[in-house]
């Protein structure tokens, strides 16, 4: 018979902790939370498991809804990525998931998570309006209006038709998306701020006469309304570039004067100081405005540039590598870091740094690529030839607030402990209903969320080990041994992981304390001899096969352990023997069937 891979150990449940999660936020988790752990003191396991899921799903859906109110739309998909592994068929999660995805660029998966929304309920506006903005991003224009006149007419808010609006617009029908906004204004009144949002809307999309009639109404509906001056001075400059320099400024000064810390205005008044060479008055107006968001990269390319323009070539770099250093994704603003890197490599070759010119100019052509390609069949909303978007619409987000993100990270901290033990005892549970892939996982995630929490990674090791893992089993195995080298169950089954994935020498090095009782165990003592072979112990390894052959003489693998260990001896008698031995007891096999042959063939 052959030596059975059996477990050294049973699972017991995990004992219920004391830890809470706590938070602001605790109603329904500490519910779960508290629900899960009742079950499973009395026993419910069953129970107890869903009530860990439901608390898992909440705690991660709430970290990920943080994440992305922040900004960090990466880190917000992945823990709604975590999760739905426990809930993969709730609507809401499935689409904060697809709108952090399409947040963060990735527009694959945001398809892929709303279009399933789609499909289970036809009749979900959110998820129709989700995937028509995902569709819009991915320039697939008419299935995208197709969604968004279905979220329209389902529910008839004013971010439904704004979004329809907004498609007939980059479908190029103009007449269609006035269309849409007067029945809105009908459904929601004509107002400074809506007016400025069709403004917006018109002018992003390429449209820049419509855009301007849309911000002077909204000026005739409240003259000191925030960003409405701003919004008309950037509409003439979409329109008419530097011709509209003179409009614009009156514009932007107009916004000061109503709102004097307003970036975008005081960032565009430097910028056409800087294109007219005054370079003083470029200055201050940018100096300001870098004072107020020190954290904006196109604040020190215009300044850069004036510098450059002024042949203040020091004061020019130092500006450009800041707005650079500044950029955390090239792709902002149309990829607007190509000109930095661009203008940094003149300077540069102007000073005689040819092989610093070279790779900032490199760069600059690499970006320039991806920049055509990101942008290919879509609507210019800015005139053919200018330097890039020199009059967004709205301010561009920026790094995170490191305040913000100081809140985020404290919230992650406090609630941590709890998500840990969730996982770990949900690990549990699975271990003792022998689902140990399930289980290895949730182990897993515990040990990612409080890598010092007690017992995980025994629990970790062990039920990859169950669970046939040998190589997931190997690394919490030995974390768990370093601190309680007298637990020869997990020593055991640490050894055995190293053996069945070749590691022979390590087996042999972790096995050897328990060397004297290893012979009570048939399984353990054949992986201990077969190890002291295959590390080239051979003599001893065969002693402690030729013993536990005498005590159990049925055992096939011990037969064919014999037969290798003595053919790598040269003892081919004897391994012929074995061989044969070992075919006897499981003629089928064909590794016996070939080492007999090989054996037996004439040397």
């Amino acid at each position: 018979m052959r030596l059975a891979i059996v477990a050294l150990f049973s699972f017991a449940a995990a004992a219920a902790q004391t830890t809470q999660p706590a938070s602001p936020d605790q109603d329904l988790l500490r519910q779960h939370y508290d629900a899960a752990q009742s079950a499973q003191s009395a026993g419910h396991l069953q129970q107890a498991a869903l009530e860990y899921k439901a608390f898992l799903t909440e705690a991660l859906h709430r970290l990920g809804d943080r994440r992305s109110r922040s900004g960090d739309f990466e880190k917000a998909a992945a823990f709604f990525r975590q999760a739905l592994l426990l809930a993969p068929n709730d609507s809401a999660l499935l689409l904060d998931y697809a709108e952090a995805c399409r947040s963060a660029g990735d527009l694959v998966n945001a398809e892929s998570a709303a279009q399933s929304v789609v499909q289970s309920n036809p009749k979900n506006a959110r998820a129709r309006f989700t995937l028509g903005q995902i569709l819009l991003q991915r320039n697939d224009n008419q299935p995208a209006s197709e969604q968004l006149e279905f979220a329209a007419a389902l529910e008839p808010t004013f971010e439904h038709g704004y979004g329809l609006a907004t498609a007939y617009l980059k479908l190029k029908a103009p007449d269609r998306a006035a269309a849409v906004f007067k029945e809105m204004l009908a459904g929601f009144g004509d107002t400074a701020a809506i007016r400025l949002e069709f403004g917006r809307a018109f002018a992003e999309a390429g449209y820049p006469e419509q855009a301007i009639q849309e911000f002077k109404k909204a000026l005739a509906l409240d003259e000191k309304f925030p960003g409405a001056h701003y919004s008309l001075g950037a509409a003439y400059l979409v329109g008419l570039a530097d011709a509209a320099f003179p409009e614009a400024a009156e514009e932007f000064r107009k916004e000061l004067a109503n709102h004097p810390n307003d970036v975008l205005s005081l960032y565009q008044l430097g910028y056409i100081a800087a294109s007219q060479h005054q370079i003083k008055e470029a200055e201050n107006y940018l100096g300001r405005a870098a004072t107020l968001d020190p954290a904006n990269p196109d604040v020190y390319l215009s300044l850069g540039q004036a510098y450059a323009e002024a042949e203040r070539r020091t004061e020019a770099e130092a500006a450009l590598r800041k707005s650079i250093a500044l950029t955390k994704d090239v792709s902002r603003n149309h990829y607007q870091v190509q000109r930095a890197h661009y203008l940094l490599g003149r300077l540069l070759l102007q000073s005689g740094r040819q092989d610093e010119a070279k790779q900032e100019l490199k760069l600059a052509d690499q970006l320039l690529k991806q920049s055509v390609a990101s942008n290919q069949g879509q609507i210019q909303s800015r005139p053919s030839g200018s330097d890039g978007d020199t009059a967004p619409m709205r301010a561009v987000r920026g790094p995170l607030d490191p305040e913000t993100l100081k809140q985020v990270e404290a919230y992650e901290t406090q609630i941590g402990p709890a998500i840990a033990d969730g996982y770990n005892n949900l690990g549990a549970i699975m271990a003792n209903g022998n689902e140990f892939p399930q289980a290895v996982t949730f182990f897993q995630q515990a040990a990612t969320w409080n890598p010092s929490l007690e017992g995980v990674d025994y629990n970790w090791g062990k039920a990859a080990f169950a669970g046939n893992q040998y190589e997931q089993a190997i690394a919490p195995l030995t974390r768990h041994l370093q601190s309680h080298a007298d637990d020869d169950p997990i020593r055991g089954a640490l050894g055995a992981s190293l053996f069945y994935v070749k590691r022979y020498s390590e087996a042999v090095q972790i096995l050897k304390p328990m060397e004297s009782q290893i012979g009570s165990d048939a399984r353990l003592d054949y992986i201990y001899a077969e190890s002291l072979v295959k590390s080239g112990e051979v003599a001893v390894g065969i002693s402690r096969l030729q013993a536990l052959e005498q005590a159990m003489p049925k055992l096939f693998d011990v037969h064919m352990a014999l037969g290798e260990a003595y053919s790598q001896k040269g003892d081919h008698s004897s391994a012929v023997r074995e061989l044969r031995t070992a075919l006897e007891l499981n003629p089928s096999d064909v590794n016996a069937q070939r080492e007999l042959a090989s054996e037996s063939a004439p040397r």
